[in-house]
C-alpha cells in the first residue's frame, strides 16, 4: 500500500477493525492451539536469520537498538545482497525453531490439561 489514507478512510478501517476484533482474536486462539505449518517454521527461520545478519552488518546492534531510521533503511537494503547467505542460515536455523514450536506446543497441551491427581 504506497498511497496515504484520508481521515473518513481510517475511521471506517478503524470501525471495521473493531467490529472483527473478536472474529480476529478467536482465529488468533484457535491458530495458537495448532502446530505450526511447515511454510510458519520456515518464515520464522529467514526472519531469525535476517536478523542475524542485520545484527553483524550494524555492530553488534539489533533493528531496535539502532535509533536512525535511515540507518536502519541502508542496513535494509544491504540485506538484500545477503540473500543466499540468509537462505543458508535459514536451513541451519530451521530445526532449532522447529524444537522452540515443538516445546511452545507441549508446554500449551500441559497447561490446558485439568490436573488427574487426587
Amino acid at each position: 500500500m504506497n498511497e496515504a489514507w484520508t481521515l473518513k478512510r481510517k475511521r471506517e478501517q478503524g470501525r471495521m477493525m473493531r467490529r472483527k476484533s473478536k472474529i480476529i482474536a478467536r482465529a488468533r486462539k484457535r491458530k495458537m492451539s495448532k502446530f505450526a505449518r511447515p511454510e510458519a517454521l520456515k518464515k520464522r527461520a529467514q526472519k531469525a536469520a535476517r536478523a542475524i545478519i542485520f545484527k553483524k552488518l550494524a555492530a553488534g546492534k539489533t533493528k531496535g537498538e539502532i535509533e536512525s531510521k535511515q540507518m536502519v533503511i541502508a542496513i535494509e537494503k544491504k540485506l538484500e545482497k545477503y540473500k543466499a547467505k540468509i537462505d543458508k542460515i535459514a536451513i541451519k536455523i530451521l530445526p532449532r525453531v522447529k524444537k522452540k514450536e515443538a516445546e511452545r506446543f507441549k508446554k500449551m497441551k500441559q497447561s490446558s490439561e485439568p490436573p488427574t491427581g487426587r
